[in-house]
């Protein structure tokens, strides 16, 4: 009787649960892909750059801060190009500019129903391979820090940071998301500078999560 009783809670239960859910896939813990993707020799140019760039944030520093490369990562070939043709030209303005590699891996791209970013859609083909596109992302971000060179992200959730943050040298927090309670204590727990974008007419939202960030915060990680 036990059992026929399991049985039909459990096809109650499909009934009610995951409803719009398609699959569902394991997705290895941040920690397995930081031990098997790191190395040692890039974390003194990322804690490096982190301290400049902080400087730069607080007038500490008279250099500008200037983050430059593609708006969605999805072929990183093409990145990592960008990152070593930028380079010379970092190292012969480094008096005057910190030159930091814009990697936004979790932009999507073609509005809402379309590709998802980098890290969920690595395939570019709704296969949505959320461990590869981990992996495919710590190995480009390796590969910009081998260079010598910072690299920034754009957080669009308060997971995939878990996955490449010790990589990361700037952190920036779109405005889409900008007002958002999750993003505003994410923000707060990075160790990167963090910028706010506000948007036309948002300024005082960005400024307002200025503050926010600023303050302690208690969240899930």
């Amino acid at each position: 009787m036990a059992a026929d009783g399991d049985a039909a809670a459990d096809d109650l239960l499909e009934r009610i649960d995951d409803l719009r859910i398609a699959s569902i896939r394991p997705l290895m813990p941040a920690a397995c892909f930081v031990e098997e993707l790191a190395d040692s020799s890039v974390y003194e140019t990322i804690r490096g750059a982190r301290g400049a760039l902080s400087s730069i944030a607080r007038g500490r520093d008279p250099r500008l801060a200037v983050v430059v490369g593609p708006a969605a990562a999805h072929d990183p070939a093409a990145v990592l190009e960008f990152a070593r043709r930028l380079k010379p030209v970092a190292d012969s303005l480094r008096d005057e500019l910190v030159l930091v590699v814009r990697v936004f891996l979790d932009e999507p791209a073609g509005g809402a129903g379309r590709w998802s970013g980098a890290m969920y859609d690595p395939g570019l083909d709704g296969s949505f391979q959320v461990n590869r596109g981990f992996r495919q992302a710590r190995n480009l971000l390796l590969e910009i820090a081998r260079l010598g060179l910072p690299a920034g992200c754009l957080y669009l959730d308060s997971i995939s940071p878990q996955f490449i943050a010790d990589l990361v040298s700037w952190s920036a927090i779109g405005s889409p998301t900008v007002s958002s309670s999750l993003h505003r204590q994410l923000a707060s727990g990075l160790s990167t500078p963090v910028g706010f974008r506000g948007g036309a007419g948002h300024a005082v939202a960005a400024a307002d999560t200025v503050r926010a960030a600023a303050a302690a915060h208690a969240f899930l990680s």
